[in-house]
């Protein structure tokens, strides 16, 4: 029996064909069952008349071709149907029912409709329609529906059959399932959407360049940064974009990572449209499928703050080294000084009988004083002066000072006082402030030859964490601000970097020691605030300094009252100092005010006399800084052994040992180098008159 289920025009299905092998003779009777164009099914007897013989070779290799084809039809992945001039299916392969769901027989006799999805308008299939039955091809992509109702995307190809008379007989559809591939390509549509969007809303400067040098993408930073819109650069070269110096720079470090095929990570100063920004910029090779470089990604984020803070890191460094380097010049300084205006009393006591004589003295004697305010001076910038701090009201010191600061300012200058109410409190040495606010008014005086204005503010401020990481030295918290402001002429930024440096001026000769603003710097810090300048050409400068503020004010250290003795006395007292001449001058100050005086020239030599010693000390006079041990740590150990002793520092500066120490012992006080003989005399009876437990006057200091 021979099965067959070719197609036959006007013949929806051959559901059977059989010969029967009984016919025999010149004609062959064949039975079948076919369903007609109608439908119907009929029993049919197919009788052929014997035909002559003929070559069946050709007949062959037509079945043989017909078995192939059929063969490569139904093996095929792609699904393939056939239908009728109506639409109506005839015929599918193995591959629909793998695409569909559905089996030959369910979809022979019913047409596409069957996989219909309505995801498409209805004018998608009229066209359809009307360009497969105008006998042209169709080609296109389309959303069906499986049996089980899940949906998939296709690609279709119709294409129309034409008979002998050159009509359309039928349609072949074939259908590639893109489902995977749409998948695929919505998952990527969805990635890079999710990209695009990270990319664009991120802050940091985002581009892409080709090797040649043009921009091929920018992101909506970059793109503000550049203040233009994105589609107005893309294509531009860097040259005409950036300033000639920095694209040529911007082309050695492209060129490099097309050279190395490696990312690079660079720190710049960029030019903007109105502002200049370091920039720092990972620039990264973006490879093609073979592995080769084809443009350079660069990711760029602004760091000016950075780079500002690190800045501000070296000067304070550089401030602190400038900082020791002067209080170690002032201590010896003092030393020297002491000396000189010690001896010079000493000497202008014996030759008052010879005015020639003593006016030269006397003139050594001034010249001393006025290297002793310069040592003032570097002490203060160097933070190692003493000090006498207060409770203050920054509004009472400068209004109490108003009249003095007027003085020092021209007619054509305009002065305002901004003072803010219910102003809090801060601890500070009055003296210092008043210093701090002349050398200010001074400064913005000579920043104003022509006039302008100089206003001094107050305020109530609280510095808060992100300022302090932006200003070094800063600390989060609650401030006192005083601001001095002036109109003058300004600062460049080369200028302004130095500020602060002692020596440093931009004044003429004789008209600045350059010590002005490092005093400042200096008593500030050594109260433990903050202090900023801004300054712009042509515009003035804004000096604002920071003052912790004290919760409440709290009592201040009664000091004794000046006692009215001359400064002698019969007391022994132990006189430590390492430098010679200085000890031979307090020795003989001391014994000339008849005081017994027990000399060493170091801690060693004091111990060994203070041990040997059977009668009673009564004030232990040292140095603070000498070599191997220091005063205080001298002064610690005394005091364990005689209790009752009270202890006098001759110090050029306030030393972290010395200040820890007069903050644990009561009867600790200070002698600020230099001091000529009277002075020293006076300190000493005071330190001696003193109750137990009351510091002199400048014991107390930050």
């Amino acid at each position: 029996m021979l099965q067959s289920s070719h197609y036959i025009p006007g013949i929806r299905e051959i559901r059977s064909f059989r010969s029967c092998p009984q016919a025999t003779g010149p004609s062959r009777t064949y039975r079948g069952r076919v369903r007609v164009a109608g439908g119907e099914l009929l029993e049919r007897d197919h009788r052929q008349r014997r035909a002559p013989v003929v070559d069946l070779t050709d007949r062959t290799l037509v079945e043989d071709r017909l078995r192939l084809q059929s063969a490569a039809l139904t093996s095929a992945d792609d699904a393939i149907l056939i239908t009728d001039a109506r639409g109506y299916m005839a015929w599918v392969n193995p591959a629909f029912t793998r695409l569909t769901g559905y089996t030959a027989e369910e979809a022979v006799g019913q047409t596409p409709r069957l996989l219909k999805s309505n995801r498409h308008d209805q004018v998608v299939y009229k066209e359809l329609w009307e360009t497969i039955s105008s006998g042209r091809v169709w080609r296109g992509e389309l959303i069906n529906r499986r049996k089980d109702g899940s949906l998939y995307n296709y690609e279709q190809t119709i294409t129309p059959i034409l008979n002998a008379r050159g009509t359309v007989s039928h349609f072949v559809g074939i259908t590639h399932d893109i489902s995977k591939r749409k998948q695929a390509e919505a998952a990527l549509s969805a990635s890079e959407e999710r990209y695009r969007a990270l990319v664009e809303a991120i802050h940091e400067d985002i581009f892409i360049v080709s090797r040649e040098g043009c921009l091929e993408y920018v992101n909506a930073s970059a793109a503000n940064n550049l203040g233009v819109r994105a589609d107005q650069v893309v294509g531009q070269r860097l040259d005409e974009l950036f300033p000639p110096h920095v694209a040529r720079q911007q082309r050695r470090q492209l060129g490099r990572v097309l050279a190395t095929r490696e990312s690079l990570y660079t720190e710049d100063q960029v030019d903007f449209p109105g502002r200049t920004v370091w920039l720092g910029t990972w620039l990264v090779p973006l490879r093609d499928h073979a592995g080769e470089v084809k443009a350079v990604v660069g990711v760029a984020r602004d760091i000016t703050d950075r780079k500002q803070v690190e800045e501000q890191f070296r000067q304070a460094q550089k401030m602190e080294a400038i900082g020791q380097l002067a209080g170690g010049i002032a201590h010896d300084f003092n030393n020297l000084l002491t000396a000189i205006l010690g001896y010079s009393e000493l000497v202008l006591d014996r030759i008052r009988d010879h005015p020639d004589i003593a006016a030269d003295v006397e003139e050594i004697q001034k010249a001393g004083e006025r290297a002793s305010r310069l040592a003032q001076q570097l002490l203060a910038f160097s933070r190692r002066q003493l000090l006498v701090p207060q409770i203050l009201d920054l509004n009472q010191v400068v209004g109490d000072f108003d009249k003095m600061l007027k003085r020092v300012i021209s007619e054509n200058i305009r002065f305002d006082v901004v003072a803010a109410p219910s102003l809090e409190r801060t601890k500070a040495d009055p003296g210092q402030v008043e210093q701090l606010l002349m050398n200010l008014v001074i400064n913005a005086r000579d920043a104003m030859p022509q006039g302008g204005t100089l206003t001094i503010a107050t305020a109530n401020v609280v510095l808060d964490p992100k300022f302090a990481r932006r200003h070094v030295g800063a600390l989060p918290g609650r401030y006192v601000s005083l601001t001095v402001q002036d109109t003058g002429c300004g600062m460049t930024p080369d200028v302004l970097a130095h500020v602060f440096e002692p020596f440093f001026t931009t004044k003429g000769p004789a008209k600045g020691t350059g010590l002005g603003l490092s005093t400042v710097y200096g008593v500030v810090k050594q109260s433990g605030g903050y202090i900023s300048i801004e300054s712009t050409p042509g515009f003035g400068t804004t000096v604002t300094t920071y003052w912790p503020r004290v919760d409440a004010p709290e009592a201040s250290a009664v000091a004794a009252p000046p006692s009215t003795n001359t400064g002698k006395g019969t007391e022994t007292i132990l006189l430590v100092e390492d430098e010679g001449g200085l000890r031979g001058l307090m020795r003989k100050a001391l014994k000339r005010y008849g005081y017994t005086v027990l000399e060493a020239h170091d801690v060693a030599d004091a111990i060994a006399i203070e041990e040997g010693r059977r009668g009673p000390i009564h004030l232990l006079l040292s140095d603070v800084i000498m070599p191997g041990l220091n005063g205080p740590d001298l002064a610690q150990r005394i005091v364990r052994r005689r209790p009752a002793i009270k202890v006098l520092f001759a110090s050029g500066y306030a030393s972290r040992p010395a200040i820890d120490l007069g903050s644990s012992l009561q009867n600790v006080s200070f002698l600020p180098k230099p001091f000529t003989p009277e002075t020293l005399a006076r300190k000493v009876r005071e330190r001696l008159d003193a109750q137990v437990g009351q510091p002199g006057r400048e014991s107390t200091f930050l």
